[in-house]
């Protein structure tokens, strides 16, 4: 892979990453379009380093409380993990075949699209009724952390779709899946260590980097667009992109 082809997927994967249409998703289909065939498994997760560094640069003082006396906070992040490690590890093989169709993406980003309208909407009749956290809703936004695995579902859109349709706050859901991101990405990258390090010392390595940078920076843009739409109720504007986006792919390819 070259530099070129190395930044235009780490803009991708860093708009991507935190706007709710599938950072996966997406790039299973450029992938496909730049005729990549084989799933560049080990270049995706230095794209998810990259957007990991995005939220730790983002949102460091919510990292340093979590250690410093917010250890609700950290519980609640440790418990949605559980699900998530569970459904990564026991179907990750069964998983990484769906990055080789491009349809597959289609079909799911069809499915993100639907499952984001339903937030927004239910968000929107349940307004004032306001829910906290909790062990069990935690299990249940790590458990769509951990359907997100599938190319196409997007994972801070199922999250954050699940907690606003569990009645917590939208800006509070973004605040935790973002930081609920960083065990997800780290145990997916525990999973791929071998893959990376076959590539440590390719003459691909440059190209990685910057991809990762690129994802890096894009990502930070990103996280602060999204919470804004986010506090301003245009949410569902991601609804109909991700519909479109999936019918768009199935005509296509």
């Amino acid at each position: 892979m070259d530099i070129y082809h190395a930044v235009m997927l780490g803009i991708v994967q860093g708009i991507t990453e935190f706007f709710p249409i599938s950072s996966s998703g997406h790039l299973v289909i450029l992938q496909n379009l730049l005729g990549l065939e084989e799933p560049q498994m080990a270049f995706d997760i230095f794209l998810h380093l990259g957007t990991s560094a995005a939220v730790i640069i983002f949102f460091r003082k919510d990292i340093l409380g979590l250690f410093r006396g917010d250890r609700k906070t950290l519980s609640f992040i440790l418990i949605a993990t559980i699900p998530t490690f569970i459904i990564g590890f026991f179907f990750k093989d069964a998983v990484e075949s769906f990055f080789r169709s491009a349809r597959i993406a289609g079909y799911m980003l069809i499915v993100t699209g639907i499952w984001l309208g339903l937030a927004s909407r239910i968000s929107h009749i349940r307004e004032g009724e306001k829910k906290e956290l909790g062990p069990a809703n935690s299990v249940m936004i790590g458990i769509s952390q951990g359907v997100a695995v599938i190319p196409g579902i997007s994972r801070s859109g199922a999250t954050i779709a699940t907690a606003m349709l569990l009645g917590i706050d939208k800006e509070k859901a973004c605040r935790f899946s973002f930081l609920l991101s960083l065990p997800a990405i780290l145990g997916a990258t525990v999973l791929k260590a071998h893959k990376i390090a076959t590539h440590l010392a390719s003459a691909e390595m440059l190209s990685y980097l910057a991809g990762g940078v690129v994802a890096m920076c894009a990502g930070l843009a990103a996280i602060k667009i999204l919470l804004v739409m986010v506090r301003s109720d245009r949410f569902y504007f991601f609804s109909v992109y991700c519909l479109a986006a999936g019918i768009l792919v199935l005509i296509t390819l």
